[in-house]
């Protein structure tokens, strides 16, 4: 929920809300600003290619900015994004129309000029230099830190758990968010939304299984992503192998959002998207904060419900066997059926399955 993308009083409904309710909360690429932290919501920072808020003059990582940032109580943790659902493959821009001042600040940025986000991070080129950046940043930080990705290729996962063996575990990322196909905002180009990357469908049980067979399963936490935005959604997650779940949309519709289409055009009609002061006087921080709160009581109530219905004591012990997938022919067939749950390490060579175990 990138300040700048969206507006300063969503921000605000958005933290308030969420720590009315104790939900964390994403800052999305657009850095730190005070409104994310105005309502006491546990954060979760994010570093985009552009690394906004944690840059130098050049636009690479300033190690000074981001101890700065990790300083901060409400910051938990990290997480780098190397690509996102709306757009999987190309960077971002935010218009200058929507560059004010105190953005610009947060971000570091020149202030009423176009910003462009890189389609990659530059300096990583391969798994290995995945590591070695999340290193990096858990070294000056002190915080867990993950990665957020839209899967298409998916050899390069076996390469980094390979990697991650050969460094030792403690070298993995402490949690990975899979983003999926499924995202998308009125600023994305169409194509992009409804032909790249893999739906969360496919990819979130492939990342899950790959963890588990490459015994990683109790190091690295997995957080599914990609229009999760009813109960039932993510309950299926859940039962999937995911340890939590992030939505976007679910919270811009619990603020308002009339998916008008107009988020690039400093337009928005909500005021969610738009920094035009006479737009933004229709969103009442107070309601929807409350409008927010609201949403993330009763997803996690129905999320109970459902759990406690699969004779489980809580959602986090649902299970693959607790949920059938219905196919094109009609029929049901149990998730763990179609999905069977891939044995812990048995991905690992001889070599590496000795290592892993001692």
């Amino acid at each position: 929920m990138s300040y700048g993308a969206i507006s300063k009083p969503a921000v605000r409904a958005l933290s308030r809300g969420c720590a009315m309710e104790g939900a964390w909360l994403n800052t999305g690429e657009g850095a730190l600003s005070p409104h994310h932290e105005e309502g006491g919501a546990d954060i979760v920072f994010q570093i985009g290619t552009a690394k906004y808020g944690v840059r130098n003059e050049a636009g690479d990582l300033c190690e000074d900015r981001l101890r700065s940032i990790a300083k901060h109580s409400q910051v938990k943790m990290i997480e780098l994004k190397l690509s996102q659902g709306a757009k999987p493959g190309k960077g971002g821009i935010l218009p200058g129309a929507k560059v004010t001042e105190e953005i610009a600040r947060i971000r570091g940025i020149a202030k009423g000029q176009d910003s462009i986000s890189p389609n990659r991070h530059p300096e990583i080129d391969n798994p290995e230099q995945l590591l070695d950046m999340i290193n990096r940043l858990r070294d000056l930080s002190g915080k867990p830190v993950g990665f957020k990705c839209v899967v298409g290729a998916y050899g390069w996962f076996e390469t980094l758990f390979e990697a991650i063996h050969r460094r030792g575990i403690e070298s993995a990322p402490d949690f990975i968010t899979i983003d999926s196909s499924e995202g998308g905002t009125g600023a994305a180009p169409m194509s992009l939304m409804d032909n790249v990357g893999l739906p969360i469908a496919e990819s979130l049980p492939m990342v899950v299984d790959m963890i588990n067979g490459y015994g990683l399963k109790q190091r690295i936490r997995v957080a599914a992503s990609g229009k999760l935005i009813n109960p039932a959604d993510v309950a299926w997650a859940l039962c999937m192998g995911a340890d939590f779940v992030n939505s976007a949309r679910g919270f811009m519709f619990s603020l308002g959002c009339i998916q008008a289409m107009q988020c690039n055009k400093n337009t928005c009609p909500t005021g969610i998207a738009t920094h035009d002061p006479r737009l933004q006087r229709g969103l009442n921080v107070e309601d929807k904060a409350q409008r927010v709160a609201n949403y993330i009581h009763h997803m996690q109530k129905e999320v109970e419900t459902i759990a406690h219905s699969c004779g489980v004591a809580e959602p986090r012990r649902l299970r693959r066997m607790h949920a059938r997938i219905m196919g094109e022919n009609g029929r049901s067939k149990p998730m763990d059926a179609l999905y069977p749950d891939v044995p812990a390490g048995s991905l690992l060579s001889s070599a590496r399955k000795d290592a892993a175990m001692a």
